[in-house]
């Protein structure tokens, strides 16, 4: 049960040294005084005494008080901080959660960056040649890929024959040779060096 607000004991305990409590007497009684206003005129009459303002005293609880906040931190320790602790540790996940999500994006940035920044370097771009418009033929040595691309005929890729087809491939290579002689003539030369290279 809550105690009414400013509630104090009826007989006032103050925190005093044992040491002062032996020499000073615990409670004055104003003979003839009859209200506080004479015990105050007493005072000024026979005392050189101050009167200081908003001076703070120690005091004992009495068994009421102590019970009521009892009460009061029963009443925390048993509905609040149960929900506290919970909405701490829920709050912990979701950090977790959210710095995993971070760290997640965080390097993923940085793959990102490092992949650009190495294909920068690197200089070079994958480019998906049209089925329908790239051939491929063996001459001297090589697979070489044509393909037409805006309106040129380009050899976009080459690959080295590899030992074990070479020679099934043979007269693929010199039918291809031939037909690039007589088709394009000023390639000739470029075509026997070539030619005499794969040979050596």
């Amino acid at each position: 049960m809550a105690i009414i607000k400013d509630y104090e004991p009826e007989e006032l305990k103050f925190v005093l040294p044992e040491a002062v409590r032996e020499q000073f007497p615990m409670e004055l009684q104003f003979e003839n005084a009859e209200s506080e206003k004479d015990i105050l005129k007493a005072v000024n009459e026979h005392f050189n005494a101050l009167f200081p303002e908003n001076e703070m005293a120690l005091r004992y609880m009495d068994d009421v008080e102590k019970s009521d906040l009892r009460g009061k931190y029963c009443k925390l320790v048993e509905q609040e901080l149960p929900e506290a602790e919970n909405a701490l540790l829920n709050a912990k996940e979701e950090a977790k959660r959210i710095k995993t999500d971070a760290e997640e994006r965080l390097n993923s940035l940085s793959k990102q960056i490092k992949d650009y920044a190495a294909k920068v370097q690197e200089g070079t771009e994958e480019k998906q040649l049209p089925a329908t418009k790239t051939f491929r033929i063996a001459l001297n040595g090589y697979f070489l890929y044509y393909s037409i691309l805006n309106g040129k005929v380009v050899l976009a890729k080459s690959e080295k024959i590899p030992s074990y087809d070479k020679s099934s491939l043979w007269a693929q290579e010199d039918k291809n040779r031939v037909a690039m002689m007589e088709l394009f003539q000023h390639l000739r030369d470029l075509l026997m060096k070539s030619l005499t290279r794969s040979m050596t």
